[in-house]
């Protein structure tokens, strides 16, 4: 059972990472040095969908029942929430003072006004997930800390 919940893990570990590239590499592609914002961006989607899968799938994890890890997990967003939300304000800032338009090569063709669009649109998208479950963890967790510490099986 152990080692299905490693192979879990490890599985899921490389699809947070396989989709961060997926989402990240037209970004890349499209815009190159222009876009300031590949680590918060990056950030933001390994967040939400690890964070996701820890409040839905915890007990499917190797360390359901580690309660310092829990613990720490009660804590830990408070500083990722603080990180994310100042994501958010800059990039909307730089949105409103600069435009989408900024974040391409220098060209001005309709379909790069539409990926502009796309980079504006994931990066709310994936930011905004992300602080709420950030938000959401800690009630996990305690949650969880409490049904180890009171039941035998329940995570």
């Amino acid at each position: 059972m152990i080692d299905k919940k490693w192979n879990f893990e490890i599985l899921s570990w490389l699809f947070v990472l396989a989709f961060c590239t997926l989402i990240l590499l037209p970004v890349y592609l499209k815009s190159g040095i222009n876009y300031g914002f590949y680590i918060p961006n990056a950030v933001a989607i390994i967040i939400f969908l690890t964070f996701t899968r820890l409040i839905f799938l915890l007990s499917y994890t190797p360390y359901s029942r580690v309660k310092w890890l829990k613990f720490l997990l009660i804590f830990l967003p408070i500083p990722l929430f603080l990180y994310h939300i100042d994501s958010l304000y800059n990039f909307q800032r730089f949105i409103d003072e600069e435009g989408t338009i900024s974040f391409l090569k220098g060209t001005t063709e309709l379909s790069d006004y539409n990926f502009g669009r796309f980079i504006k649109y994931q990066f709310i998208f994936f930011c905004v997930s992300a602080i709420v479950t950030i938000v959401l963890l800690p009630v996990r967790m305690i949650i969880s800390f409490w049904r180890t510490t009171n039941t035998i099986d329940k995570v």
